[in-house]
């Protein structure tokens, strides 16, 4: 191998562009490890912030009341107060007796206590 005077000075460019490379490699995947995963649903329906607020004392939501029904097949339930609740499950010391696509139905004794999804919004009928 014979070194040449253009060998020479690409030197440094060579070095810095290998520099570059291994620099790269290194800090790509450290920078994107901060960043939370877009696809990922949010917490308060996989359980994680409603666990983390429970032991905190604190809702998930961070507000009060009805915020989500879920309905399906095999399954009815809602998030209540930042925790999901499950059919015929207890909230406090309510149970949740029914579950409606707008609404819920707490039973607490012989009192009963609806909770909508949009309390400041009133639903009538149109008059034909």
């Amino acid at each position: 191998m014979t070194i040449t005077v253009q060998s020479i000075t690409m030197l440094p460019s060579l070095i810095r562009v290998v520099a570059f490379c291994l620099l790269s490699v290194a800090i790509g995947p450290l920078s994107a490890a901060g960043l939370p995963d877009p696809t990922r649903p949010p917490a308060f329906i996989t359980g994680a912030a409603v666990n983390i607020a429970a032991s905190k004392g604190t809702t998930a939501s961070g507000s009060k009341g009805l915020k989500s029904t879920i309905i399906s097949k095999s399954r009815r339930a809602a998030i209540i107060d930042g925790v999901t609740v499950e059919l015929w499950a207890k909230h406090g010391n309510a149970q949740l007796i029914e579950v409606n696509e707008g609404s819920v139905v707490l039973m607490a004794g012989k009192k009963r206590r609806v909770l909508t999804l949009f309390p400041s919004v009133k639903i009538t009928q149109k008059k034909h």
